[in-house]
Parts: structure tokens; C-alpha cells; sequence
């Protein structure tokens, strides 16, 4: 008996199981590459640690509702109709054509990973709508949403909140060393705040709270948290929603103390241990206790139920005998038995195959990488002046190495950080400096307008510069390539003019030779801001050259027939969409109409009170099982009708159009309901 039941249970699992595989595989076949770089991130970047978690978070966020899923393809199986391609399925296609072409045009800007991952989210629920329902994507929206956290949060948005939150923090830090007695100061004259223990035996101990330190890490990896347990937790929405602020502030009175206890263990047993233990740990250990107070706050404060029973009735007494008889639904409280195997349709295998397919092909068409990969170029910095080799000769130039800033190196977390000069022969033509810098993170690579304006701005000092132009440029096609312009202002009273974009190239290390990211540079430094637009098609050409240089992997030649082609097929599909929905709606008022009007004529005495009890109950609860239908019934008319001649009422209600079954979720569980 035993092993009948585990290989029933083997021939369940198995088909979902494939099905979920083709889903994934299809989602990898489109953005493997932007996928692969996230993670590389998330493990190099504490600002985007958390991403590792979102998929697991959302994977159990969908496991919730796999019962719904399952129970929706039933009914739909037992639908008599079957229409060859529904709404949903038209919708899925134009949203997953969308979710190409936002990927595409995301590669040709300044933030093509930001662009690749939010169309990410636009083509899983494509993806949902082709291979489902409505429904099911309403059921599965939060899931769907949440993986917004997977979007890198902006540098300028997390430099700024970073500083007000550092701010707060070194204030709250320097009070309670304070009021302990802790030999301490509290100084923000040079930039981020920086709190100084005076310890006349040894030399002072200083403490920036910058941006890592400031907690806006923690914050982000936290909002990620509290969203999954407001979602997670039973209770009332206003209790729920309640959990945000108090979990922010729990989070920031935690961080006041971290910060303050690894000034305490540096001033007691040293820097050292300070810094290399309890420092590096301590933004996890920070969430993790956050979180537990926060669950303990929800669950004795809050009164919302964290570990409850998904069940929220007990099983009536018909459930019983009706699974016995392998029926899927019980006619009487509407509960989806869970051990009913649940077929896949076939079309659901064929539209599972074709977007697999066609994402594949599509994929070719549009290959845009979100860097471009140099394969002319191996950097290395053994012999930084032979490095002149990785940069095009430029006529009336002559190419020379400065300098390797190895200090910033230390700062910045950088692999290398070079200093290159295109000097010409001609004293009319401007020097073009070309700033190299190489790193394993793209967020070491730091952004020129977060350094010189946001951060300062963010800590309520003036901009360490005046910016007077700002803005994208075009300098490759294929593959695209997008450097930003630059032009500010600096207090010495002369003009930057810079050009900068991003690329991955082989960086040569003593051990091996690794793929890196690059950031490459040109500035040209005059004393006249008018004459920006004249030097800003020189270092356009040079950008251009130099990229062409790098010899980039080149893309797929079929972009310039895909991306029209694509255009064309959305707005056909969206126009077509618009056709069909207006064509059903139009259809089924008419036939709904025209069968309220002949049941208003003809129905039978107990079928309008039926239909009347339904349409009551429907107001009141949308619970519209069988069970609470006879309920309603019963209070109406002060007469009890049988369960098996109401189901046959309700059969026949459904057949003239005049009620319809639907499912519905009733703490993550499907139930058979009845609709007006």
C-alpha cells in the first residue's frame, strides 16, 4: 500500500517538476548572462548581499500557493469549452515581446543591468500569463512583485538616504558613549562623520561611519525581510502594515548600538579585533536579531499570527467519503483535494516548448550584453608602463603612463587604478588623460557624479564641484555601448570635461589571469567652459576609437531585423488583444443578459431564491462555498434544501449561464466558490 501511494505520488510530482524546469530553463536562456553578474555582485557588494536571498524568498512565496495553481488547471480542464488562444495568452505575448524590447533598449543606456532586470520581471509574468491564467498571476502578483528587489538600488539614492541615516546613527553612537563615561568626539567637518575616542595611552582611535558603516545596507536587506513577513503573517492589513516602521526603527536603535559596541571593543581590547571580527559580521548578526525582535514586536503587540494553520475550517464530514471517490472538489465546502493528480494539459506542453523556442531565437536576435568583453586586451599590473599596448596610437598623440595611484587602490577596493596621457605635438590640442580603472566589482568602479555631488549633497555640504553638463552618449552599436559625459566646474577654477563608460576585459594577476570590470576615462582639463562642445567631439572620436581598440565580442547581426520586427508584432498583439477582449466582453454581456432575462420569465420559484441568496451572500463574504450558499438559503426562505438537489440547482444555474464555479484563495488554499 505504501509503495502504491509513494509511486502515485512520483507520477504527481514529475510532470511538475519538468514543467517548472522548462519554465526556469527558458528564463535562463534570456538572462543567464544579467543573472551571472548580479550574483558576482551580490557576493563581492554588501549593497546588494540580499539579492542571493529574493529568489528563495519568492520560490517559497510561489510554494504557498501551488495548491491554487493545481486546483485552477483543474477547473479549467473541466470547463466544456476550450478556446484556442484566450486574453491571458494574448496579453502574455505582448508582455513578454515588451520585456524584449525593454531589454534591448536597456543595453543602448548607462544603466543597462537596472533595464535588464526590470524587464526580467515584465517577462516572468508574460511568461505566467501565457502558460496560466489571470487567476493564477493575480494569486502568484505578490511573488511576481517581490522580485523587484532583485534591481541594484540606485547609488545616488542609497548614498543619499546613507548619509542621513549615518548622520543619525554617529549622533545616537556618540550620546550613549557618552553617557557611559566612553572619551569620545563627534566631528563631520571633512565629510561623513566621524566620531574620535581620545585614549591618551595610545594614539586616537577614528571611527568614520561612511556609507557602508551607516547602515543603509542593513535598511535595504531589511525593507526585503519585513515585505516577506507583511505578506507572511496573518492579521489585519492595518496591524501588518505597522510592521514597517517599528521594524525600520528596531533596525536603527540596533545599528546606534553595533556602532557604538565596535567602538567600545577597539577602546578596549583594540582595533584589530574590533574591525576584523565583529565589524565584518556584524550587518548579518544586525539583521538577523532585527529580525527576530521584530517577529517577537508583530506577534505580542501586533497580535498577528506568524505560524498559523492554513486551515481555517475543519473538514466537513462529506470530504471524507468524496475522496474516496476521487473527486477533485468537495461539492459541499468547496475544499480541492490535494491528493487528485493533476494533469497537465497538453497545451500547456506545447505553449511550454514554443516560448522556449522563440526565447531562444529572439534571444540571438537581440544578444546585448550588459558589458562588452574586450578579447584584444589582457590588462595587468606588473608592468603598468607597457600598458600603452591596450591603447590605440592617435595621430598628432603620443601615448605615455603617469602614474599607479595605489593608495586609491586601497580606498576604492580597486584591482588597479592607472593614469594614461595623450600628449600631442601640437600645444593647441588639449592633453587627454585616460583614467583606467580596474575591480571585481562594478560598485568599486565609483561613479563620478555620486562622489563629487551626491555623497556631499547627502551630508548637507555644497557639491565639491559646479556641474554643468550631464548626459549619455552613444560611442558603439555593436555591441552597444554607452559612455556618460561629464563637464563641472572645480573650485581651482578650471573645467573637467570627462567621458567614462564601462567594459570587462582579462586582468593579469600574479596567479592567474580573471575576467575584471573596467572603467575607462578620457578627461581633458581647460580653462574655459565654452569650449566643452568643441572637445566634446574630440573625446567622442577617441572614446569611439579606443572602444573599437578593445576589439568587443560583436553581437548578432540579426538586431537590425529582430528589433523591427519585434515592434511590429507588440502593438499587432496589443491591437489584436484590444479586438478579443472587446469581442468576449461584448458576447458574454449579450448572452448573460439575454439568460436573466429568460430566467426572470421562466426560472422556477426556488432558483430565483437561489440566485437571490447568492447574490446576497456575495455582497456580504466572497466565501460563496456550497455550504454557506445553503447557509444564506436557509435564513431566506426557513427551509433547508438537500446538498445534493442544491448542487443540482447550482449545476443548472451554472449550464444557462446565470452563475459560474470559480476558485478562489482562502488562506493559500483553493476553494470551489460560486459567482454571480
Amino acid at each position: 500500500m505504501k509503495l502504491q501511494t509513494l509511486q502515485k505520488s512520483v507520477e504527481n510530482f514529475y510532470p511538475q517538476v519538468v514543467a517548472i524546469s522548462l519554465i526556469i530553463l527558458t528564463i535562463l536562456i534570456v538572462y543567464w548572462q544579467d543573472l551571472a553578474i548580479l550574483v558576482s555582485e551580490a557576493l563581492q557588494n554588501e549593497a546588494v548581499n540580499h539579492v542571493l536571498l529574493v529568489p528563495l524568498l519568492a520560490s517559497f512565496l510561489v510554494f504557498r500557493k501551488r495548491e491554487f495553481v493545481k486546483a485552477s488547471f483543474t477547473i479549467e480542464r473541466s470547463r466544456a469549452r476550450q478556446q484556442m488562444i484566450s486574453l491571458s495568452e494574448i496579453t502574455g505575448i505582448a508582455l513578454c515581446l515588451f520585456a524584449f524590447l525593454l531589454y534591448w533598449y536597456g543595453s543602448y543606456t548607462f544603466y543597462s543591468l537596472e533595464y535588464h532586470i526590470a524587464s526580467l520581471i515584465v517577462f516572468v509574468t508574460g511568461t505566467g500569463l501565457t502558460l496560466f491564467s489571470v487567476k493564477v498571476l493575480t494569486a502568484l502578483i505578490f511573488p511576481l512583485l517581490f522580485l523587484i528587489f532583485l534591481i541594484p538600488p540606485p547609488s545616488g539614492v542609497t548614498s543619499s538616504v546613507g548619509a542621513l541615516v549615518g548622520n543619525f546613527n554617529a549622533q545616537g553612537s556618540y550620546t550613549l558613549l557618552k553617557a557611559v563615561g566612553t572619551p569620545v568626539t563627534l566631528s563631520s567637518e571633512y565629510g561623513p562623520p566621524t566620531l574620535v575616542i581620545n585614549n591618551p595611552a595610545q594614539s586616537s582611535l577614528e571611527f568614520v561611519v561612511d556609507l557602508p558603516c551607516s547602515g543603509v545596507y542593513s535598511l535595504v536587506a531589511f525593507a526585503m525581510f519585513a515585505t516577506f513577513l507583511v505578506y507572511v503573517v496573518r492579521g489585519p492589513i492595518a496591524r501588518k502594515i505597522v510592521i514597517f516602521p517599528l521594524g525600520f526603527l528596531t533596525l536603527t536603535i540596533l545599528n546606534i548600538f553595533r556602532i557604538s559596541l565596535i567602538l567600545t571593543i577597539a577602546h578596549q581590547f583594540g582595533e584589530a579585533i574590533a574591525m576584523t571580527v565583529f565589524h565584518v559580521f556584524s550587518g548579518w548578526l544586525l539583521i538577523f536579531i532585527g529580525m527576530l525582535l521584530l517577529l517577537l514586536i508583530a506577534e505580542r503587540l501586533l497580535n498577528v499570527q506568524i505560524f498559523g494553520s492554513t486551515n481555517k475550517n475543519s473538514p466537513c464530514p462529506k470530504c471524507d467519503d468524496l475522496l474516496k471517490s476521487n473527486e477533485i472538489f468537495c461539492s459541499e465546502c468547496g475544499r480541492f483535494f490535494k491528493n487528485h493528480r493533476t494533469r497537465l494539459p497538453r497545451k500547456f506542453w506545447i505553449k511550454t516548448t514554443a516560448l522556449l523556442i522563440a526565447s531562444y531565437l529572439v534571444t540571438l536576435s537581440i544578444q546585448a550584453p550588459v558589458f562588452a568583453f574586450a578579447q584584444g586586451l589582457t590588462m595587468t599590473t606588473a608592468n603598468p608602463e607597457t600598458g600603452v599596448d591596450a591603447f590605440p596610437q592617435v595621430s598628432e598623440y603620443q601615448l605615455r603612463f603617469l602614474y599607479r595611484d595605489q593608495s586609491f587602490e586601497k580606498i576604492s577596493h580597486q584591482d588597479a587604478s592607472l593614469l594614461y596621457a595623450y600628449i600631442s605635438q601640437n600645444i593647441s590640442n588639449p592633453t587627454v588623460y585616460v583614467l583606467v580603472g580596474v575591480a571585481n566589482s562594478i560598485t568599486h568602479l565609483h561613479s563620478w557624479e555620486v562622489c563629487l555631488v551626491t555623497w556631499q549633497q547627502a551630508q548637507g555640504n555644497w557639491p565639491l564641484v559646479n556641474v554643468l553638463e550631464s548626459r549619455d552618449i552613444q560611442i558603439m552599436q555593436n555591441p552597444p555601448i554607452t559612455a556618460h559625459y561629464f563637464v563641472f566646474q572645480s573650485p581651482s577654477n578650471y573645467t573637467q570635461i570627462a567621458l567614462y563608460w564601462y567594459q570587462k576585459a582579462l586582468f593579469k594577476t600574479p596567479i592567474t589571469i580573471e575576467s575584471r570590470y573596467t572603467r575607462i576615462s578620457l578627461i581633458i582639463l581647460t580653462k574655459n567652459p565654452n569650449d566643452s562642445p568643441k572637445l566634446e567631439q574630440k573625446l567622442t572620436n577617441m572614446g569611439k576609437t579606443i572602444a573599437a581598440y578593445w576589439e568587443p565580442l560583436k553581437v548578432q547581426s540579426l538586431i537590425s531585423l529582430g528589433i523591427p520586427t519585434m515592434q511590429i508584432l507588440l502593438v499587432s498583439t496589443i491591437l489584436f488583444a484590444i479586438v478579443v477582449q472587446t469581442t468576449q466582453y461584448t458576447r458574454e454581456w449579450r448572452r448573460k443578459t439575454t439568460n436573466l432575462k429568460i430566467f426572470e420569465k421562466l426560472g422556477s420559484l426556488k432558483e430565483k431564491q437561489l440566485y437571490q441568496a447568492i447574490k446576497e451572500l456575495r455582497q456580504k463574504t466572497k466565501e460563496t462555498t456550497t455550504s454557506s450558499i445553503a447557509s444564506a438559503l436557509r435564513k431566506a426562505t426557513g427551509k433547508a434544501a438537500r446538498p445534493d438537489e442544491l448542487i443540482g440547482r447550482l449545476r443548472n444555474l451554472e449550464e444557462h449561464g446565470i452563475i459560474k464555479a470559480d476558485i478562489m484563495s482562502i488562506l493559500d488554499q483553493p476553494r470551489l466558490v460560486w459567482k454571480p
